[in-house]
């Protein structure tokens, strides 16, 4: 259990660390399981009920690890990234995934392959305000 975690814990430093030099500032992995029992529960949605995230096309990468496993998933490069997408198709719970990116996940969570770099930072208008003149 503890080799386990250790193992997965360096994979995603090791991920994190990479995305500089190909051009990305975040990844999720297919596969992952994104969804959280509830709103107010860090643990994941049951495995009978989830979609596990698959990236589209034109925005998969592919990694190999020291560990020998091959990470294959979504890269998201530096700049502005829009999420568009009807209710309830998971937009903010791809957004919750990706600002925790910049943690460890513990094995058996679903985001272990989810990472973004050190400096990472979501920003967020007030819901009917609107973000302007800001340099971001």
């Amino acid at each position: 259990e503890v080799e386990r975690h250790v193992v997965s814990v360096e994979d995603q430093d090791e991920l994190r660390k990479a995305l500089p030099g190909m051009g990305l500032v975040a990844f999720v992995g297919d596969g992952a399981v994104l969804p959280r029992l509830s709103g107010a529960s860090d643990e994941p949605l049951g495995s009978g009920e989830v979609v596990r995230f698959v990236s589209p096309e034109g925005l998969r990468v592919g990694v190999t690890l020291h560990s020998g496993a091959v990470a294959s998933g979504m890269g998201i490069p530096p700049g502005v990234t829009v999420i568009v997408g009807g209710g309830y198709h998971g937009k903010s719970t791809l957004l919750a995934a990706l600002q925790l990116g910049v943690y460890d996940k513990v094995p058996g969570d679903g985001r272990e392959r989810v990472v973004a770099v050190e400096g990472a930072v979501k920003v967020r208008a007030e819901d009917g305000r609107a973000v302007h003149g800001v340099d971001v």
